[in-house]
């Protein structure tokens, strides 16, 4: 049995320090989010499946859509007028450019508690349901907190483990349950007087 061939690499969005701005809204990054599991969705499925109203994710798709980081990629037909079909102009985002700049920096930290919020509320609701596995290999839902020391060669292994779980979430097909992780490292800030 042959296996199929490698998809190639899809390249990353490089975003702006104001695409990151765009995305620090725990709302447009929700859309985001899910735009990625489901590939393609208009604002009226986003809505369902988002647990909102839709007419509070229309300024929102409006701002993402004008910052580059969904399209229209389609319309269908309902009983009274096409829908707009939404998806992410890359599964994929770097925000190493938009590190260069302060206000780059200052929107990741914002992008980042939201990411942080957004897995805490999908944790929170897994927690309480009959799917959980918290043990085994087919383990769905954990959370680890660990507070170390990392010399350069650690920090690096750690790095890489960081890269080759991204690595395996890009690979994923469209079988199986929609997962979501995030992953955070940082350096604890010195002790003042350090």
């Amino acid at each position: 049995m042959s296996k199929a061939p490698a998809s190639p690499p899809v390249a990353a969005l490089a975003l702006t320090p104001a695409q990151l701005g765009v995305l620090a809204s725990s709302t447009r990054l929700a859309i985001i989010q899910r735009l990625d599991v489901d590939g393609q969705a208009s604002a009226r499925e986003l809505a369902e499946r988002l647990g909102r109203p839709v007419t509070a994710l229309y300024h929102h798709m409006v701002q993402l859509e004008n910052a580059g980081l969904i399209a229209v990629v389609g319309q269908r037909a309902t009983g009274r007028r096409p829908e707009a079909v939404y998806a992410v102009v890359s599964r994929q985002l770097s925000s190493a450019d938009a590190m260069r700049t302060a206000s780059g920096r200052r929107n990741l930290a914002k992008v980042a508690a939201s990411a942080v919020g957004a897995s805490l509320r999908a944790f929170a609701a897994m927690v309480t349901s009959a799917a959980a596995r918290f043990e085994g290999p087919q383990r769905n839902c954990t959370v680890r907190h660990l507070a170390f020391r990392a010399d350069a060669a650690r920090l690096a292994r750690l790095n890489a483990l960081i890269d080759a779980l991204e690595q395996a979430g890009l690979e994923a097909g469209d079988a199986g349950d929609s997962m979501l992780m995030t992953v955070v490292l940082t350096q604890v800030p010195a002790r003042r007087g350090e």
